[in-house]
């Protein structure tokens, strides 16, 4: 039973043993938990507490003896969808805010997996529809690595999202992933294709828009840089330009 989950919701490591062993025990008092568990008494103590504050454990007395029993997650699902529920309300207040309508900076850095699907997310919403996109592909050591794989749905996600801006987008990139990236293929024709040799690409991509530069450096913990200075973009692009016609098709 996969129950690392549970981290995300404030539990901590013994409480998970704990968890865990009452599922396997069924109904137990605290001495069998802690020879089960092995967690010290002292902790156990705490994390039935925990447990039994978030819906996860519940018990009953017999003879002045409590007996705890594990529960299906039930309310930690209710707290979690009456959270998202809050933070969508918060999120729709926030928008209408000044902050959220002032520009952001020139260069911008977005660090590891949230900030770098946020970085793609601003990137297309930014556009306009229509407008032109150029992207110079990774390499094939950031696929080796299981870096797409990770990112399967969310960069499916950002082919569908540019498709609707705008099917003006040329792609640079190197032949032989085409038998890697299969299930892209079906996005890629939309784009207009283009390709270079090995030795142009590395584990950054380039991702040029009408106003803004995005290079994604990818890796285990990725980074995100996104320039929006007039003069930075006109230059990427001149470069983007050269290697287009440098590149067959």
């Amino acid at each position: 039973m996969n129950t690392e989950i549970l981290k995300q919701f404030g539990l901590t490591k013994n409480d998970i043993k704990v968890y865990d062993s009452l599922f396997k025990l069924g109904r137990s008092k605290t001495g069998t938990i802690i020879n089960e568990s092995k967690v010290v008494s002292s902790m156990v103590y705490s994390s039935l507490k925990n447990l039994t504050e978030k819906g996860l454990v519940t018990f009953i007395v017999k003879n002045n003896i409590k007996y705890y029993q594990a529960e299906i997650p039930n309310k930690l699902i209710e707290d979690y969808k009456n959270n998202v529920d809050e933070l969508e309300k918060l999120s729709k207040e926030l928008k209408s805010l000044p902050i959220e309508k002032t520009p952001r900076n020139s260069t911008n850095i977005y660090e590891g997996i949230h900030g770098f699907k946020l970085a793609f997310e601003q990137h297309i919403g930014n556009m306009g529809k229509g407008e032109k996109v150029g992207v110079i592909g990774f390499n094939e050591q950031s696929i080796k690595k299981g870096l797409l794989k990770r990112y399967k749905d969310f960069f499916a996600k950002v082919d569908i999202d540019t498709i609707k801006k705008t099917e003006n987008v040329r792609m640079i990139m190197d032949k032989d992933l085409l038998k890697i990236l299969q299930d892209k293929i079906k996005y890629y024709e939309k784009y207009d294709l283009r390709f270079l040799s090995k030795e142009y690409f590395g584990p950054i991509a380039t991702n040029l828009s009408e106003k803004e530069v995005m290079l994604s450096v990818w890796g285990e913990k990725p980074t995100v840089f996104t320039m929006n200075n007039p003069a930075i973009v006109e230059s990427f692009w001149k470069n983007f330009e050269i290697l287009w016609e440098k590149s067959k098709k």
